[in-house]
């Protein structure tokens, strides 16, 4: 998961092995998306980034007990902050992916495409025979537009999920971890624009531990 070159299909697999894991002890139900960093000690490891102004994304219909906090990082640039919108909005579907656990979500259908939405389907087939959803908190901060063309785009961010955990289905159990260092993911997302000029993600990576999230 730490290595950076990987097939494309286990670098899907170890980025999206870690949506139904966290590693900490308390969650926070809120499900505003909300400027990262704020109320974090200043000694909390997931503290060092600044924040910033919160995306301004709904909230995706997501349940009280699933917080997505998500910067901003607008650059004033009209075609980057477009692709920094849509990619925030890819972030809360994916979360509500794993509420719904259905395969045929619109959800899918409009924010990936590609590999990304063939391995989502893959992972929310499995989830939902395993019983399990998600709970805590996803946040995502340090999001940037690396390359842009008329319809590709790279974007790289940070994540944490040092509050996020997989939770039963049927019971509504919160499976609790331990804090890890591989909470802080660094991400690689491949965007492409459609004929709506919207855009997909295609695919992405992750790398779990990542120094520089932290």
């Amino acid at each position: 998961m730490n290595r950076r070159t990987m097939p494309a299909t286990a670098a899907l697999a170890a980025a999206v092995a870690l949506v139904l894991t966290g590693c900490s002890s308390d969650s926070e139900p809120d499900d505003r998306i909300k400027g990262a960093g704020q109320g974090e000690d200043a000694s909390s490891p997931s503290a060092k980034a600044t924040p910033t102004a919160p995306a301004k994304v709904a909230d995706f219909g997501l349940p009280d007990d699933i917080d997505v906090e998500i910067e901003s990082n607008t650059t004033g640039d009209k075609a980057k902050d477009q692709i920094l919108k849509e990619q925030a909005e890819s972030l809360m579907a994916r979360q509500r992916l794993y509420v719904d656990l259905d395969t045929n979500s619109r959800y899918l259908t409009r924010y990936y495409g590609g590999e990304a939405r063939e391995f989502y389907v893959a992972d929310v087939k499995k989830a939902k025979s395993e019983g399990r959803t998600i709970t805590g908190t996803y946040r995502y901060y340090d999001r940037k537009v690396t390359k842009n063309t008329d319809d590709l785009a790279i974007v790289t961010y940070c994540e944490d999920r040092s509050k996020a955990y997989a939770k039963d289905v049927t019971s509504g159990k919160t499976r609790k971890t331990k804090p890890s260092p591989e909470d802080f993911i660094f991400n690689t997302a491949t965007l492409r624009k459609t004929e709506h000029d919207t855009w997909l993600v295609q695919s992405f990576r992750g790398e779990g531990g990542a120094a520089a999230c932290r």
